[in-house]
């Protein structure tokens, strides 16, 4: 599979932000800088967030020249802390740092999905960890220790959509040793699964679910989504990108809490989806949503 990340709804997610040159706009989710490099290019100034500590490594790297000439600052920082490290920022800085414009794309970076190291790909046999912040205390292995068969079996269809759960979560149970490598738990569930579509493998809907819990996901948007709007200036406009139907639920109930309140309009009425040609060269696109609302 190919190992390069590339951007979901790129062109759309810029456009809707409608950038004014020179002023300062947030990508909450870093990751590798796609989405970034068009904000830049379109002539915004850029506070990008990651907690992954690889991407913000990687994004120092790459976007050299943007951070010197101070059009990007990284910082390394889940998305829920966006209120409280701006407030930090803008004291270092001395600076009002208005934001004009927030971009949140709650999909997982390629290179990520990808690395078996890490515990994200059923490929290869690597520690079976999952953290995007290497400073969370659980693991996935730790869930799988630590949650009853039960719980599991609904982590699993809330979180993964997958269907055979419950035989999944009750061959997990029934080892004689904890499951602590990707490939050993990949190997499992499609030892047992029944049904599996076309191209996808059958450890999938399993392995999302143990990263959005991993990582508490949800609840991370949840957070996030209050402090951005609190953040934004005025005419502001937040766009989300998400890839599984808890994530656009919780976008979807947030903006239109804001909209009965008359505290902001929804400028997409639908959310938007790939075309089938991007979903013909990036498959990963398939399943994403997006929205954008402005504050008034």
């Amino acid at each position: 599979m190919n190992n390069t990340h590339i951007s979901v709804l790129l062109h759309e997610a810029i456009e809707l932000l409608k950038i004014k040159p020179n002023h300062w706009y947030i990508d909450a989710t870093f990751g590798r800088g796609g989405h970034t490099r068009k904000l830049i290019e379109a002539g915004a100034k850029v506070v990008a967030f990651d907690w992954d500590n690889e991407a913000i490594e990687y994004g120092k790297e790459t976007f050299q020249k943007e951070i010197a000439a101070g059009q990007l600052i990284l910082i390394h920082e889940s998305f829920s802390k966006l209120e409280r490290a701006l407030t930090k920022l803008r004291q270092e800085l001395n600076q009002a740092l208005a934001i004009s414009g927030i971009l949140f794309d709650f999909g997982t970076s390629t290179p990520q999905l990808m690395s078996a190291e890490r515990g994200f790909s059923f490929e290869g046999d690597g520690d079976l960890d999952m953290r995007m912040d290497t400073r969370l205390g659980v693991t996935a292995k730790d869930i799988l220790i630590l949650v009853p068969e039960k719980q599991l079996v609904e982590l699993f269809r809330d979180y993964g959509g997958e269907e055979e759960a419950k035989g999944i979560a009750k061959a997990i149970k029934a080892q004689s040793q904890p499951i602590t490598t990707t490939g050993q738990l990949a190997s499992l569930i499609s030892s047992i699964k029944r049904r599996v579509r076309p191209g996808i493998h059958p450890a999938t809907k399993v392995f999302q679910a143990l990263r959005i819990a991993v990582n508490s996901e949800l609840d991370e948007i949840g957070q996030a989504l209050p402090a951005a709007f609190s953040i934004l200036e005025k005419n502001g406009i937040i766009v989300t990108i998400a890839f599984h139907d808890g994530e656009d639920r919780i976008v979807k109930h947030q903006f239109k809490s804001w909209e009965n309140n008359k505290l902001a309009e929804s400028i997409t009425k639908k959310p938007l989806q790939p075309t089938e040609t991007e979903i013909t060269e990036n498959k990963r696109s398939r399943s994403a949503k997006l929205r954008a609302l402005r504050k008034i």
